[in-house]
């Protein structure tokens, strides 16, 4: 190789333009490592971030080489896309401006490295195109820069009119069609802009400008389908050239207007599509850039706007559905008899009735914001431990019973009835209490009224019961004592069996009015235990009652150990009792089961019998005093309806308990439990044994 030919070869390697274009992917790889420092650019996706760079490059090797050349090459526009691509990233001027310088020092250090490796030599073209270079790249910077600012401009002119349409009101119907003219009037090629929201999965135009029609008609169309579904589906802009035969296209109005260039943005709000925005051109076929960019910044600002409109329209119904609760609150407190407030965490009241307020002698304004301990000093203690406790617990309180003198009435106790309850929020969160008191003054006089007044009956049925023994004892003594005398005649002797029955009958009633007196005013009807068989006591009162009830079939069934502690005369009582009812209310033809059942520490005893069921009214009453299976006095035997009262207070005497179930196809069956050793043989068992 000649000198001049190696000086050559030399020289080329050195050119700034060829070794730009020869190292571009690195000069690229070490550009991104040193920009992605910066915490602006973090964030994007390498092809955001390189977007028209290697491209950018390519252009300032050709204008460099022009040098040698004798070209006339530019940049062309290729810094002012840049600008715009950054501009809609969100950069702002110094942001693009520091990109542009890190390129050019990463090329000149990676040129500065690539010149000392090859060696000294003439650097003078070298040394002009890295002149060059530096011209280009000022130019670059100049042009981005220039670009960007008017872009800037025109996009805060654009946001800034968007702002004063939307000024003073709140109702997207209203502030739409104004936002999308303004968008309109800033795009000199754009002649339709159109506003479609999400309503589920369904887009619907609610405003457009020089597609009119297409609210009037209620265009819609589900996500997914057609243009603007296509874009909420995908979730990012999208262009067309042709929307007047593009198949994509489903919107007849714009068909029929002729609409060449369309582009379509997504409303995106909190990572949710809330809608689509279109705008479309019938003298382009298609949108420049700074024009899609202008229109991403503005419907950027739209969607916003229309978001706060949601937000303040949802906003005003809560309120409005509040201030409706709030009246219908007011409306409850102040038509209620009753003492209503509710409070809150600090036991501050919120709301009073009129109820409350004149017990308290404090008017309801005079409540608000204040403690009870500030209203009602007196009685504050007592209602504000049972409010605590409900917070506390976050448990009501119900029939909390307390006296207290209202404020109207000083010195003159009343008596009021309180449920105290936790308000509670949807998610559970205890908010406050509210209280519910009720004055019982009134029935509390009325129940020691009636008190009085059944004891008195009770005192006096039970002493004329006790008095009317006596002259009964001298009446049955005195018609036996002629029964057993001879030379009586037949029709005689007839009357004074009469009699006799007559008064044994009368003994009995007398005798159920004294147990119903104990078991209301003697703490229960009296016991005396003893070791007791219930299969022998059972057999003989099955054999009276067959006495009085002659025909009748009686059947004991009898299992297992049935010693215990119990009253033989009491048990007696309630077995006849229970016989009695079951014959009584039964067909004359079907048999009375009686039965006995060892169950270890327990006996149960059943009286069955077919008859009809008890009515549902009466069952749930069967057992209080004066009461019968059925309405009416239906038998002629039927006595003061006391004798299941007194099964139970017999069976309550010893410990245990009485059930009744009855049912049409199974009949009535009376259940009996009793302890074996009664309800104080414990202490006597020992003896009995």
């Amino acid at each position: 190789m000649s000198k001049n030919e190696a000086l050559g070869a030399l020289q080329e390697r050195w050119e700034l333009g060829s070794f730009i274009r020869e190292n571009r992917t690195n000069l690229l790889q070490e550009w991104e490592r040193t920009v992605r420092r910066l915490p602006y650019a973090r964030e994007l996706s390498r092809p955001r971030l390189l977007d028209h760079l290697p491209d950018l490059l390519d252009r300032i090797a050709q204008v460099v080489e022009t040098v040698r050349t004798g070209g006339d090459e530019s940049l062309e526009g290729l810094p002012e896309v840049h600008a715009l691509e950054r501009l809609d990233s969100g950069f702002d001027l110094d942001e693009v401006a520091g990109e542009y310088a890190l390129l050019r020092g990463c090329i000149l250090q990676l040129y500065a490295q690539h010149v000392e490796a090859a060696g000294a030599g003439s650097l003078s073209v070298a040394m002009q195109e890295v002149v060059r270079f530096n011209r280009t790249f000022d130019e670059a910077v100049a042009a981005a820069v220039s670009r960007y600012a008017r872009a800037r401009e025109r996009t805060l002119v654009a946001l800034d009119r968007i702002s004063e349409a939307a000024l003073g009101t709140e109702d997207a119907d209203t502030f739409l069609p104004k936002l999308l003219r303004v968008i309109l009037e800033t795009t000199e090629a754009v002649d339709s802009v159109t506003l479609l929201l999400r309503e589920g999965d369904v887009l619907r135009v609610h405003a457009s400008v020089g597609l009119e029609q297409e609210v009037a008609s209620g265009f819609s169309l589900r996500v997914g389908e057609g243009f603007s579904g296509t874009i909420a589906a995908e979730r990012c802009p999208r262009e067309v050239r042709s929307a007047a035969t593009d198949p994509l296209v489903r919107s007849e109005a714009i068909r029929s207007r002729g609409t060449r260039a369309l582009y379509g943005v997504p409303l995106l709000y909190a990572g949710e599509v809330i809608g689509v925005a279109n705008m479309g051109s019938r003298t382009t076929f298609e949108f420049s850039n700074e024009d899609k960019l202008l229109f991403r910044a503005m419907v950027s600002r739209v969607t916003t706007l229309i978001v706060q409109s949601q937000l303040a329209a949802r906003q005003r119904e809560v309120e409005r559905k509040q201030a409706e609760t709030l009246a219908l609150l007011d409306s409850l407190l102040a038509s209620v008899p009753a003492s209503l407030a509710l409070l809150d965490t600090e036991l501050r009241y919120l709301r009073v009735n009129e109820a409350l307020a004149a017990s308290n002698g404090v008017s309801v304004e005079a409540h608000v914001g204040r403690t009870p301990g500030e209203v009602i000093p007196d009685r504050a203690p007592l209602v504000e431990a049972l409010l605590r406790r409900v917070l506390e617990t976050g448990e009501p309180l119900r029939a909390q019973e307390f006296s207290a003198p209202p404020a109207t009435e000083p010195g003159v106790p009343h008596h009021w009835l309180g449920d105290y309850f936790p308000v509670r929020a949807r998610d559970g969160q205890v908010l406050g209490v509210g209280g519910f008191l009720v004055d019982i003054t009134e029935r509390k006089k009325q129940e020691e009224r009636l008190r009085q007044t059944a004891e008195f009956r009770e005192r006096f049925l039970g002493v004329v019961s006790h008095d009317l023994r006596n002259p009964l004892n001298a009446i049955l003594l005195s018609a036996n004592a002629l029964l057993r005398t001879e030379g009586i005649p037949a029709s005689h002797t007839k009357m004074v069996r009469r009699i006799v029955t007559s008064g044994e009958r009368m003994g009995r009633m007398i005798g159920e009015l004294l147990d119903f007196t104990r078991g209301r005013l003697g703490g229960g009807i009296p016991i005396q235990l003893q070791r007791v068989n219930l299969r022998h006591l059972s057999r003989h009162v099955l054999e009276e009652l067959e006495i009085g009830f002659p025909g009748r079939e009686l059947r004991l069934h009898a299992e297992g150990d049935l010693l215990g502690a119990w009253d033989p005369d009491r048990l007696a009582q309630l077995l006849g009792n229970l016989g009695k009812n079951a014959l009584d209310y039964s067909p004359a033809d079907t048999p009375v089961d009686f039965s006995l059942h060892d169950e270890g520490d327990m006996l149960r005893m059943e009286v069955h019998n077919d008859g009809a069921p008890i009515p549902r009214e009466l069952l749930a009453g069967i057992f209080e005093p004066f009461r019968r299976a059925v309405e009416g006095d239906a038998h002629p035997t039927s006595g003061l309806g006391l004798g299941l009262f007194i099964v139970r207070e017999i069976a309550r005497a010893h410990g245990g308990s009485v059930e009744v179930r009855s049912s049409e196809g199974e009949g009535t069956t009376f259940t009996v439990r009793l302890p074996r050793h009664g309800k104080r043989a414990r202490e006597s068992a020992g003896a009995m044994h």
